[in-house]
């Protein structure tokens, strides 16, 4: 696993951590991060306790072949979001009010017509707490929100950065963050075999085998209960080293022969 660049996933949230939602921003975001060419190697889950996220935030940064450290939720205006000031502890900066973020969020009161809901397009405690950032964070736009996703270099060309954790929002920044701290890195290839009514345990020991002659290619074996399938995944850098371990495993398991 010496490979790079490599990411990571802070995930914030009691709610995940309750089983009222389902965390579907890290399934999507690591699926994106892998086709870009930068896998995950290390997703956390915290609840909204300020000393959590901090330590996971310290614990990932610290590990230096993470080159992107994703922190999905808690950017919001109530007092459970608490990840923008766990940024500012975790990185060491101060907490100082953005006067063109609160600027953009008045735009955005009277583009929603939301100033003439509330009858004011005056900031409230909640939206000041969402233009009230760590010193050193360098704004990402957020175009389907209020709360401004952040990138912070730490070093090394390795950055930091902060996403809401509403889908939608998540799903519009990260676009704006894939042209802008995303490249440079190498997609793997990717080959399958599917097996039907194949027993997995039939596969052992020649995956064992070939993950000692081949440890670039990453293989695993992924049972499909509802179909009944068993897939054999093979990724790495070198297409012609993992369609080579797709031929070995097709050359010596005899007994039962893959449908695609």
């Amino acid at each position: 696993m010496g490979r790079v660049p490599q990411s990571s996933i802070i995930v914030v949230g009691n709610e995940i951590l309750a089983g009222f939602t389902v965390d579907t921003n890290s399934n999507w975001l690591a699926g994106r991060l892998f086709r870009v060419g930068y896998p995950v190697r290390l997703m956390t889950t915290v609840g909204d306790v300020d000393a959590d996220i901090v330590a996971a935030i310290r614990d990932h940064a610290a590990r230096r072949e993470l080159s992107r450290i994703f922190v999905c939720g808690g950017l919001g205006p109530t007092p459970d979001d608490r990840t923008y000031v766990a940024l500012a502890r975790a990185l060491n900066q101060e907490l100082v009010y953005r006067r063109d973020v609160g600027a953009e969020m008045q735009n955005l009161m009277f583009v929603r017509n939301m100033a003439a809901r509330r009858g004011t397009a005056e900031l409230n405690a909640g939206n000041r707490k969402m233009a009230t950032l760590p010193a050193g964070a360098n704004l990402i736009r957020n175009g389907a929100g209020m709360a401004p996703g952040l990138a912070f270099e730490l070093d090394q060309g390795r950055f930091l950065l902060a996403l809401p954790g509403v889908p939608h929002e998540l799903r519009s920044i990260y676009e704006d963050i894939e042209i802008r701290y995303l490249s440079g890195g190498q997609a793997d290839i990717v080959r399958e075999l599917h097996y039907r009514l194949a027993p997995e345990s039939m596969f052992h020991d020649v995956m064992k085998a070939l993950g000692e002659e081949y440890p670039d290619v990453s293989l695993g074996s992924y049972p499909q209960t509802e179909t009944r399938e068993l897939i054999l995944r093979a990724s790495g850098l070198s297409v012609e080293r993992v369609e080579a371990v797709i031929a070995a495993i097709r050359d010596r398991v005899k007994q039962y022969q893959p449908v695609a």
